[in-house]
């Protein structure tokens, strides 16, 4: 299987934002706080293309290369990284995308000496996810929770 990115376009909003709620929808759900508007206007407000790049995939079998999914890493004014998205269709769950995805992530953030901060939903399946890759729970709220990973701890 080959993995790359590829840059996100304004063009692209409608069809990541459908990524998204695909996603995310099962978590808010399950939280009792799933609103397809809401879920709108935030993605509208946090969709920059210049920072999200397509997760691309090529397994080789003919189909040719396919968008699995999303990842956005922002720099922050305090020095750190924010991983503000990294959503894979379900499809695309447990073939170790995401492991390659957070590679990529914490490389850079290595060769930047930056840690790497994120935000993730209360009670979610991908809090595992970030733990199993080094990340320590840092604080939150009820429906959010903070995380963050630095480059001295993942050594």
């Amino acid at each position: 299987m080959k993995l790359w990115f590829a840059p996100v376009s304004d063009a692209d909003f409608e069809a990541l934002f459908a990524l998204r709620i695909a996603a995310m929808r099962p978590s808010l759900e399950r939280l009792g706080i799933f609103n397809l508007d809401n879920a709108r206007q935030r993605f509208q407000g946090q969709f920059d293309p210049q920072y999200m790049q397509h997760i691309c995939v090529d397994e080789g079998a003919g189909e040719g290369p396919q968008r699995a999914g999303l990842m956005t890493v922002i720099p922050t004014q305090d020095g750190r990284l924010k991983l503000q998205h990294l959503y894979l269709l379900p499809v695309w769950h447990n073939r170790r995308i995401g492991d390659w995805v957070m590679q990529q992530v914490q490389d850079r953030a290595r060769r930047d000496g930056r840690a790497v901060w994120l935000e993730v939903l209360n009670h979610s399946d991908a809090i595992r996810f970030y733990e199993r890759h080094g990340f320590v729970h840092i604080g939150g709220d009820p429906i959010d929770l903070l995380y963050q990973w630095s480059p001295a701890q993942g050594m």
